[in-house]
């Protein structure tokens, strides 16, 4: 083909010189990139300028995409109401979450790896199949036992039925982790005496930090924004978490979007920072179980 006349694009498209076409392919695929990379900030963007925007300005035409006259009223008008008490709740729950679902995935992880518990592998992949089941359908069953047993509308009660939503994985993912690390290094520590405790604590549980900051990382994320189980075992508003308060704003007579855009903001600030300054332990996490 070459010297003549290309007759269709794809004939053009291969006469041109490999590094043409290489240029081509990394322009579209920045082009693409930068595409994508809008859509997912835009709403975040969105979020940020609404809450600073007046309210007597967020329906005007046109929309100010960008803030002219800033303001913090908004974020005034949020901290007028129960916010912080929300806040504090969202704390506790999202630590009792991360708490209770590492010491379990750790220990159970450790103990599907090491021990010999018989059809040890049908019983973790019967645990996983759990965390397929949406949260809803195990909210109910949760609320009728939780009400029986008196933990109902109550902080405690909750971070259990979460950390129930949560485990499975987390359990999953630390089983594969302890599969990963050599037992030849635990052997070498009982050889010289070491009682298997000892071997855990010493050993394996150092070995396994990676790990358990990506569980850690994991239940945290899924705790911080979850609403299912919170709205259904948290009837009184003093014990409800940031997301249930969110919700909140929408149930008066018109929509306080600012308010909502402005508790947004302060919900999902901790996350950002918390994913940003870990997530070299995600994916050294990840990368170890090999996920």
């Amino acid at each position: 083909m070459s010297g003549s006349t290309p007759n269709t694009p794809m004939e053009f498209w291969y006469n041109l010189p490999y590094e043409s076409r290489q240029n081509v392919y990394n322009w579209m695929l920045n082009l693409v990139l930068a595409i994508g990379l809008v859509i997912v900030l835009f709403p975040i963007y969105w979020m940020l300028a609404t809450s600073f925007i007046p309210p007597t300005e967020l329906f005007s035409v046109p929309n100010p995409l960008v803030p002219t006259n800033v303001t913090l009223e908004s974020y005034t008008a949020v901290l007028d109401t129960d916010v912080l008490l929300w806040y504090r709740n969202t704390v506790i729950f999202a630590g009792g979450v991360v708490t209770l679902t590492t010491v379990a995935a750790t220990l159970g992880g450790y103990g599907l790896a090491r021990l010999d518990i018989p059809y040890k592998k049908t019983f973790a992949r019967v645990i996983l199949f759990g965390y397929m089941f949406p949260p809803i359908l195990l909210s109910i069953p949760m609320f009728i036992f939780w009400r029986q047993i008196g933990i109902i509308n109550s902080l405690p009660g909750v971070i259990l039925a979460q950390t129930a939503t949560t485990l499975p994985f987390s359990l999953w993912l630390m089983w594969q982790f302890f599969q990963t690390v050599p037992y030849s290094y635990e052997e070498s520590s009982r050889v010289i005496g070491s009682s298997r405790f000892q071997a855990f604590y010493e050993i394996a549980l150092p070995l396994a930090k990676p790990g358990m900051i990506a569980v850690a990382i994991f239940s945290f994320a899924i705790a911080w924004g979850a609403y299912t189980i919170p709205s259904i075992l948290l009837t009184n508003s003093s014990n409800w978490v940031l997301t249930l308060g969110l919700y909140s704003f929408t149930q008066a007579e018109s929509v306080l979007w600012g308010q909502i855009m402005a508790a947004s903001t302060l919900l999902v600030l901790p996350t950002f920072f918390f994913v940003y300054y870990l997530q070299k332990y995600i994916l050294r996490g990840f990368q170890a179980t090999r996920i």
